[in-house]
């Protein structure tokens, strides 16, 4: 999959004015840019509104419907990791029983040896066929839409309703969201019109997904950085069935497709964690030496919640537990990810037992929330590497601030309203400031 790097410093420095401060910044790539050569905009011929091919199925029939959200409006699109991605789903394609649609948007290079950047004209949808071309995308564009702007869930919302809409209704549904992560912070940053999508945005916006389908989104991945948090995974408990993500950050070739949807066409009666349990597993030999991905039943999550709040009363009702907990040196001894206030939760219990004599509530408290990861996981890949940057990757990140809490953004999410993280969060800062 690795290719060479073509893509000139002039053309990457012509965006530089567009990146944000998220993983996909210029200090920090949360995909590596080790793939593929310079990517060009193919050209959009087909009718602005055209029925999406049948794959030679009756909805009924269908047992998955496939969706990828792909923001490439950004250093992705440039690098060429959203053409080759879809290449890769290409490899195999739509099937009678597996329909595979994606939203594409952009930024290429018009082709030219100069290699200016081209905007692509809103987003398109494609139906992916087979085929066996790996450096060209074939398969037919069944609708193109005005509004580029992918960082918006308005836009992610409308094109399911529109997959939808056009027959391709399934027993089950994946919906994968591909572009940058930045965990607590956000997804599917959009360079050009500088939005990308909140995490609580995210979360309703789901819940409208899950309306439109009548019933919970089967599988809900993230194919981009550090989304794998609880308080992210918390906001998509009610509209989705499995949620799969990343601790660390996802290389520049994110999941691989070809894999994942050979496994389904091959056994499409798989169900939500089965699928679930396939992405992670994809993903784990995909890349033999650096990989963190989980998939989580959501169902486990409210009593995952209770046993975080048993935690914190048990810590806060003893000091020597209290003392360890918020000691700043101990914290920062916790396996984090590439945003450093990302810790592994796991890690961070395990560190915190370890400097008590006693206290044999907390640890109970905390063996009973190990009990509840345990339970929610439906499948999870670690393989540290990074340069040491972490050493345990136990399936579930959690915030803990490094220097300042951040309100605004953490408390409008519902796992800082229905727990007692954030208090906690905030005792922390307190005894800090002593």
């Amino acid at each position: 999959m690795n290719k060479a790097l073509l893509v000139t410093f002039a053309a990457i420095a012509a965006l530089a004015s567009g990146l944000q401060a998220q993983d996909g910044s210029f200090n920090s790539f949360s995909r590596s840019l080790q793939q593929p050569s310079a990517v060009t905009v193919p050209e959009v011929s087909a009718p602005a509104a055209a029925e999406m091919p049948n794959a030679g199925a009756a909805a009924g029939e269908r047992e998955w419907l496939v969706l990828v959200f792909i923001n490439g409006v950004n250093d992705l699109g440039i690098l060429g990791f959203a053409n080759s991605d879809i290449n890769e789903m290409e490899a195999v394609g739509s099937t009678e029983r597996m329909s595979v649609v994606v939203e594409y948007g952009i930024l290429g290079e018009d082709g030219s040896g100069d290699r200016n950047l081209q905007f692509q004209r809103g987003s398109s949808t494609i139906f992916v066929t087979r085929d066996a071309d790996a450096n060209r995308i074939s398969s037919p564009v069944v609708f193109t839409s005005n509004d580029a702007d992918m960082g918006s869930e308005a836009n992610l919302v409308r094109f399911v309703k529109r997959a939808l809409r056009n027959g391709h209704r399934a027993r089950k549904t994946a919906l994968v969201v591909w572009n940058h992560g930045a965990g607590r912070l956000g997804i599917s940053y959009d360079d050009v019109s500088k939005n990308h999508m909140e995490v609580d945005a995210l979360g309703k916006a789901l819940g409208q997904i899950k309306q439109a389908l009548g019933k919970k989104i089967d599988v809900f991945a993230t194919d981009a950085c550090l989304m794998q948090m609880a308080s992210v995974a918390y906001e998509f408990r009610d509209s989705a069935e499995v949620v799969v993500g990343s601790e660390e950050v996802i290389p520049g070739n994110g999941y691989p497709y070809t894999p994942i949807l050979t496994q389904l066409a091959t056994n499409p009666g798989m169900d939500a964690e089965q699928l679930g349990r396939t992405i992670v597993t994809a993903y784990g030999a995909s890349y033999p030496t650096d990989a963190t991905l989980s998939a989580i039943r959501t169902s486990a999550l409210e009593g995952f919640k209770n046993a975080v709040n048993n935690w914190v009363g048990a810590v806060r009702s003893d000091p020597q537990a209290f003392a360890a907990a918020t000691d700043a040196a101990l914290v920062d001894s916790v396996s984090r990810f590439e945003y450093k206030d990302s810790k592994d939760l796991i890690d961070y219990l395990d560190k915190v037992e370890a400097r008590l004599t006693d206290s044999g509530a907390v640890k109970d408290a905390g063996a009973a929330v190990r009990q509840q990861v345990q339970a929610m996981l439906v499948a999870n890949v670690a393989k540290p590497a990074r340069g040491n940057k972490y050493t345990a990757a136990n399936g579930l990140a959690v915030y803990i601030p490094d220097l300042r809490y951040a309100s605004a953004n953490y408390e409008r999410m519902a796992f800082a309203a229905d727990s007692m993280w954030d208090d906690f969060l905030l005792d922390m800062m307190s005894q800090r400031l002593r």
